[in-house]
């Protein structure tokens, strides 16, 4: 069987991609003597739409199996249907990584040899189970942290007076929601923290201009990790989706304020 790894070296001694979209090249392994052949992944191959442009290549090998560190699910689904198993959460060297899903594929009874491996279709209520099992242990490691920025803004109310807080956000409604896009786009953390904090800022007297515009850039802005999406995505994807998504923060948020 054919695995298909992206990496970032052209040989076994590469280490695996976190993503499709950051390859530089895609190396293609036989199972069954360790033996590969390389291929270049598309120039520029950090842009929108590079990881289905490897995908494709993985496919007109012959792959019967690709590793990577992370696939979208639907993309994944997609190529299991075609009877293309995708493994993720792989990480190390190209070698190590084949050896460890050789081994795991052994262990399992899957196809470890020549030929192709089936998918098998996954039983809609299991999805739904595992879901749900995920939701709820995100939940609760996310407890601890939306503790402590509900203390936190109980510091904040302490030391911060009301008459700082109006001197940044002092009633007009576009000044308001620049200030609150600005806040948004460089505070980081769990989008459900934001709605505490807007709560917080509603009680306190600002303007739901602000607060909006606040709570839409904290999802759609990231400033801090801006370096890792330019490095998974593309710099200028990156850039042009961060700014586009302040700029419909701010306006949208004038909008509704005005509106409301």
């Amino acid at each position: 069987m054919k695995i298909a790894v992206p990496s970032n070296r052209p040989g076994l001694d590469g280490q695996v991609s976190n993503r499709l979209g950051s390859a530089a090249y895609l190396v293609i392994v036989d199972s069954g003597d360790m033996s590969f052949e390389r291929l270049d992944c598309p120039s520029g191959a950090s842009g929108p739409g590079a990881g289905v442009a490897v995908l494709s290549l993985a496919v007109e090998s012959g792959a019967g199996a690709v590793l990577v560190g992370h696939v979208a699910p639907h993309i994944a689904a997609a190529l299991e249907k075609q009877g293309v198993v995708v493994a993720t959460g792989v990480s190390g060297s190209v070698a190590d990584a084949v050896a460890d899903y050789l081994a795991a594929a052994e262990e399992t009874g899957a196809s470890g040899g020549s030929g192709t491996a089936e998918a098998t279709p996954a039983d809609p209520s299991g999805r739904w189970g595992e879901a749900a099992k995920k939701g709820l242990r995100q939940f609760y490691a996310m407890l601890p942290r939306l503790i402590g920025v509900i203390l936190l803004l109980g510091l904040l109310q302490g030391f911060v007076s009301r008459e700082t807080l109006f001197s940044l956000f002092a009633g007009v409604p576009f000044l308001d929601a620049l200030w609150g896009g600005v806040l948004g786009s460089v505070m980081v953390g769990n989008p459900v923290n934001s709605y505490v904090i807007g709560e917080s800022l509603l009680k306190a007297g600002v303007s739901l201009a602000g607060i909006l515009a606040l709570m839409m850039a904290w999802v759609t802005v990231g400033l801090i990790q801006l370096p890792v999406e330019a490095e998974a995505l593309g710099k200028r994807f990156a850039v042009v989706r961060n700014l586009a998504g302040f700029v419909m923060a701010v306006l949208l948020s004038f909008a509704v304020g005005l509106w409301l």
